[in-house]
């Protein structure tokens, strides 16, 4: 008995294991990258039908064979047997060969890492991406970056994407109010300056607004952002490549040579490579670039502000920025503060988006409702200010011509329920047949008037009374249209 019951777990067991070996091969075959996988000795045990089309070859005629037999690497070693090597996984690395089998061409970014059993390397496995659909939209953006920032010596220089000024940024918050006259004393020189802050603070619309300001208002200014392009491509888009540097490189100048005498915008420079920011750090001790493939140096002469979405100084402490480069970037660095800590912004911010929706909707819209706007400035605002603007936008899409206000119930459920939760409160004023939004107003319309009032329409003294900030009652007393006379 015993025997038989050991017989039958062991043949469950061996069915799983097999049926989990089924499921795997089957996985990695539906993935449409290609994926190759070979043992430590370098022989492969992993080829997927993706690999199969894109390299033209059939799988019997690959697996168990070295990879050696199978690629000619063109003078480079394998990634495989490099991560198996060195033990240390090699990620966006880009790779072209020739397969012996098919001799099939083949150019690939390819993320590869060695597999693991305890403290032994038992092999290595790669997943690769077709570098040739990314090198044509390369090849597509660098031909628009030098039409579009041409400085051909006939033609003034164009000026693409600086269209802001500081008189659109809104608010009068003293962290902002800060940041802005810092700003504008460095715009009046050409030193790197660091821009940092939340997704959704306005750097870039401050960035652009520093070059607006000083005196190469009229030459280029060029914004990219870091982690948008592929490393492999990035490199070459800054600084220019040379005919013959790589397969299918041309002769194209940098941003750095088309941002010459004008600005160059890098955000969000902490997703940088550190390999690249040392190149980044040559550029600027320099003020030349070295074209990839060239050995001749070319002097620029470009401003460079740089983006961060984190604080420089954490992203040091986490190895995501060379320390000596933030010296070279950030002669002055400036914070974006967050909307969370500028609220007393947020009623000339909530004007300022209406107006703008308005003449783009073709509405009348005034303002927020209480319900609203109290909602809003309860809320913890992750988006910053470009959250903001999407709610106020959301809303107004939602009302006619005839609407004066945005209220709470004009926002889609998704974000009513992100900005208020389920109201429980409105919920029992609507059982009971009152109106929530009406008996608000009215309450608070009657507070502001007896306070003001009472203070003698010092606004400053009835805001402390109020608890409110300074704006947040100019919003409320032009909202319910309050006079001295009332």
């Amino acid at each position: 008995m015993g025997d038989k019951n050991t017989s039958s777990t062991v043949d469950r067991a061996g069915k799983i294991s097999r049926l989990s070996e089924v499921q795997l091969e089957k996985m990695i075959d539906s993935i449409d990258e290609a994926i190759i996988g070979c043992d430590k000795n370098g022989y492969i045990n992993i080829y997927n039908s993706a690999n199969e089309r894109r390299e033209k070859m059939n799988r019997k005629s690959v697996l168990n064979k070295h990879v050696d037999e199978v690629y000619d690497f063109h003078g480079g070693k394998s990634l495989l047997m490099r991560a198996i090597k060195d033990n240390k996984p090699i990620l966006d690395q880009y790779q072209e060969y020739t397969t012996e089998i098919s001799g099939t061409y083949v150019e690939i970014i390819c993320s590869t890492v060695p597999i693991m059993e305890g403290d032994e390397v038992i092999g290595a496995v790669s997943v690769m991406k077709d570098y040739s659909k990314v090198k044509k939209l390369s090849k597509i953006i660098m031909d628009l970056q030098n039409n579009l920032y041409s400085t051909d010596k006939t033609s003034k220089p164009k000026t693409a994407g600086a269209s802001h000024t500081f008189s659109d940024i809104v608010g009068e918050n003293l962290l902002l109010r800060d940041t802005i006259i810092w700003a504008k004393k460095t715009a009046a020189n050409n030193l790197p300056v660091l821009i940092y802050g939340e997704t959704g603070t306005g750097k870039e619309l401050l960035a652009q607004s520093i070059h607006n300001a000083g005196d190469r208002r009229d030459k280029p200014f060029i914004a990219i952002n870091c982690a948008a392009i592929p490393e492999n491509l990035l490199e070459g888009l800054l600084f220019g490549t040379v005919k013959g540097a790589f397969t299918g490189a041309l002769d194209r100048t940098g941003l750095f040579e088309q941002a010459t005498e004008g600005t160059l915008v890098l955000d969000e420079i902490n997703s940088l490579s550190l390999p690249l920011q040392s190149k980044l750090l040559r550029v600027i001790q320099e003020e030349a670039v070295l074209r990839v493939g060239e050995m001749k140096e070319r002097k620029i002469n470009t401003r460079l502000i740089s983006i961060s979405n984190m604080d420089p100084v954490n992203a040091i402490k986490e190895g995501l920025l060379r320390e000596d480069l933030y010296y070279r970037i950030a002669y002055i660095s400036l914070c974006m503060p967050p909307l969370s800590k500028r609220l007393d912004d947020l009623p000339a911010l909530i004007d300022y988006m209406i107006r703008k929706y308005n003449e783009k909707l073709t509405l009348k819209v005034e303002n927020v409702s209480a319900e609203l706007f109290a909602s809003l400035e309860n809320y913890p605002w992750p988006g910053n200010i470009r959250e903001l603007e999407h709610i106020i936008a959301a809303g107004m899409s939602a009302l006619s011509e005839d609407d004066l206000q945005i209220c709470l119930e004009n926002l889609p459920p998704n974000i009513r329920h992100k900005l208020s939760g389920v109201n429980n409160t409105r919920e029992i004023y609507s059982s009971a047949g009152m109106s929530l939004e009406k008996t608000l107003n009215s309450v608070e319309r009657r507070l502001l008037k007896k306070i003001l009032k009472k203070n003698n329409w010092n606004i400053s003294k009835a805001a402390k009374e109020l608890e409110l900030k300074r704006q947040s009652l100019q919003y409320r007393i032009r909202k319910y249209s309050l006079k001295n006379t009332d």
